[in-house]
C-alpha cells in the first residue's frame, strides 16, 4: 500500500510539472491601477552594439507616472507573441541623477534587468507598464503587428492601426446615436488617438480613485492656456483648480452639454462667475466629448466626467498624451465656433 501511494504521488508531481505556469491574459490589465504605454525604439532595448545600458529615459510623462522619488518594483516580465509567451520575475528601479550643470534639474530613469524577456523585444514592439499597490508593477512586451497587440489597442480603446478601416475611439466608447447627431459623428471620426509613440508615453488611469482627478488638476495648475469639451462638470476641486488658474492669468475655454449645465450639481455658474468662458451645445442633441487640451498640446480623454461619481464610484479612465497633428484643437475650435 505504501508502494502505491508513493507511486500515485510521483505520478502526481511529474504530473504538476508538466503543467505550463499560468499565462498571462491581455485583459489581466484590467487589475492595474494605471498604466503606461509606448512603442519601443532601439534605444529602449538591449540589442544596440555593444551597449550595457538598461534603462528607459524618463520624461515628463513617465515622471508624472512614477513620481519624484527612488522606488524598487517589484516586477514581472513579459514577453507575449502570438504563438509565444515569456515570463520572469525580477526587479526594476526608478531613480533620479542631478544633472551636472545644474543641479537642481534631475535626469529620470527607469533600469530593468537585462533577462530573456527584455532580450526578445525589439523595435516597434509595445511596451505596456502595469503599476500595482505595494510597489509593484507588469512590464509587458507584445510583438508588433500580433494579435496580441492588437487586443491589448482594443483594450486600452487606443487607435493603432489604419484610420480608414478601424473605428475612432469615441465610437468604441460610446457607439452611435440617433439622426440629431450623425453629423456631429462624422466630425468626432477625426479625434483618434494616435499610432502608440515612441518618444513619449500614453498614461492611463482607473477610477474607482483620484488618480483622474489629481491628474487633470496637475495639468491646470501648470498650463498657461487650457480648453475644455466635457459632457458634465461637478468637481469641486477640478473647478477650483480652474478657477485658481483663471486668477493667475491662464486663457481658458469651456464647452459643455446644455441640459448637464443646468443640473442640480453642476458647477458651471460657478466657473462662469470666474469669468471663464462657457459655451454650450445648440446644433447637437448632447455634446458628449470628454477631453481637454493643455497648452496645445497634451490631451486629456476617455470615458471619465469631471464630477465626483467619475472619481468615487465608477469604472472609469482617462489617458494622457501628446497630440501630434492638431485633431483635437481643431476639432475644439470647430465646436466652438459652431455653438458660439
Amino acid at each position: 500500500m505504501q508502494k502505491l501511494v508513493i507511486k500515485l504521488f510521483s505520478f502526481f508531481i511529474l504530473f504538476l510539472s508538466a503543467i505550463p505556469a499560468f499565462a498571462f491574459n491581455i485583459s489581466d490589465l484590467q487589475q492595474c491601477q494605471s498604466i503606461a504605454i509606448k512603442k519601443m525604439s532601439l534605444s529602449d532595448t538591449p540589442h544596440r552594439k555593444n551597449s550595457t545600458a538598461t534603462e528607459f529615459y524618463g520624461n515628463k510623462s513617465l515622471q508624472d507616472f512614477f513620481g519624484e522619488n527612488k522606488v524598487y518594483f517589484e516586477t514581472e516580465y513579459i514577453y507575449k507573441n502570438d504563438d509565444s509567451e515569456i515570463i520572469l520575475n525580477g526587479d526594476a528601479t526608478w531613480y533620479h541623477i542631478p544633472q551636472p550643470y545644474n543641479k537642481n534639474k534631475k535626469r529620470y530613469r527607469l533600469r530593468y534587468q537585462k533577462n530573456d524577456v527584455m532580450l526578445a523585444s525589439a523595435p516597434n514592439d509595445v511596451l505596456t507598464i502595469c503599476r500595482k499597490e505595494n510597489q509593484q508593477i507588469v512590464m509587458l512586451i507584445t510583438k508588433s503587428g500580433s494579435e496580441v497587440e492588437a487586443e491589448l489597442f482594443e483594450l486600452l480603446s487606443i487607435k493603432g492601426i489604419d484610420k480608414d478601416t478601424e473605428q475612432s475611439f469615441w465610437q468604441r466608447l460610446w457607439g452611435t446615436g440617433s439622426k440629431e447627431t450623425s453629423e456631429y459623428e462624422i466630425e468626432e471620426e477625426k479625434l483618434s488617438i494616435q499610432k502608440i509613440p515612441e518618444k513619449s508615453w500614453v498614461r492611463v488611469y482607473f477610477t474607482p480613485g483620484n488618480d483622474c482627478e489629481n491628474n487633470i488638476i496637475a495639468e491646470i495648475n501648470q498650463a498657461k492656456k487650457i480648453d475644455i469639451a466635457v459632457y458634465s462638470i461637478t468637481n469641486q476641486n477640478i473647478v477650483d483648480a480652474l478657477v485658481a488658474a483663471k486668477d493667475r492669468g491662464a486663457k481658458i475655454r469651456v464647452i459643455t452639454d446644455r441640459l448637464q449645465s443646468k443640473g442640480k450639481y453642476s458647477l458651471v455658474e460657478e466657473l462662469e462667475s470666474a469669468d471663464i468662458p462657457v459655451i454650450t451645445n445648440v446644433k447637437h442633441k448632447i455634446m458628449h466629448n470628454k477631453f481637454a487640451i493643455f497648452d496645445g498640446r497634451r490631451i486629456e480623454s476617455g470615458s471619465y466626467n469631471w464630477t465626483d461619481s467619475a472619481t468615487k464610484s465608477n469604472a472609469e479612465n482617462c489617458m494622457f498624451f501628446d497630440q501630434e497633428d492638431k485633431a483635437f484643437t481643431k476639432q475644439f475650435n470647430y465646436l466652438w465656433d459652431l455653438y458660439k
